[in-house]
Order: structure tokens, then C-alpha cells, then sequence
């Protein structure tokens, strides 16, 4: 209902738009390739959000994402771009064991 994905990579925990930051087409996971994929721009994306290939438009938009107890918290009002903050969305993640 809130058009999310959260991605657990490398002991991370990333919390996406569920929407492609260029057009708004709804994103899908490719399982077999490890990646988010955009099927209107044929763009994929690694589990983190960086642009990995096919059509150039910019990384995914993570939301803030925080531990409460055993919990994630992802803030859906704090929604970070690379191209505009690049340090918040860089740390915008949880550390997983």
C-alpha cells in the first residue's frame, strides 16, 4: 500500500520508492539478475539503488530508514535523492548482522 521495497544487500537494509525516478513506472525485482528492474526504460538497478544499466536516468530514491528495537522504521516523508543529497542518501541505510 505504500508503493515500497525494502533491499537487504551486503549486511544493508535499503527502503525504496517502488516507483522509477524518471516516469514513475512501477519497478519489479528480477531475482534471476539480483536486480530491481525498470520495464519502461529497460534500466536495472542494483539492490542498493545505483544505476547499474540500460537506459540512464538517475538512481532510485531511498527514504530514510532507522532500527526502533528490533524493528526498521522507514520515515516515508523523508525521501532522498542521490542527484540532490548524495551524503544522505549515501548513509540512508541499516547496518544488518
Amino acid at each position: 500500500a505504500n508503493d515500497l521495497i525494502l533491499a537487504r544487500w551486503q549486511n544493508r537494509v535499503y527502503a525504496f520508492s517502488l516507483r522509477c525516478p524518471h516516469r514513475g513506472t512501477r519497478l519489479e525485482w528480477h531475482a534471476e539478475e539480483g536486480r530491481i528492474f525498470c520495464p519502461k526504460h529497460k534500466a536495472r538497478f542494483r539492490p542498493d539503488g545505483t544505476y547499474d544499466s540500460g537506459r540512464r536516468t538517475r538512481a532510485l530514491d531511498r527514504y530514510a530508514v532507522r532500527r526502533q528495537g528490533a524493528q526498521l522504521v522507514v520515515d516515508l516523508a523523508a525521501v532522498l535523492r542521490e542527484d540532490a543529497d548524495a551524503l544522505r542518501w549515501a548513509t540512508a541505510a541499516v547496518t544488518v548482522a
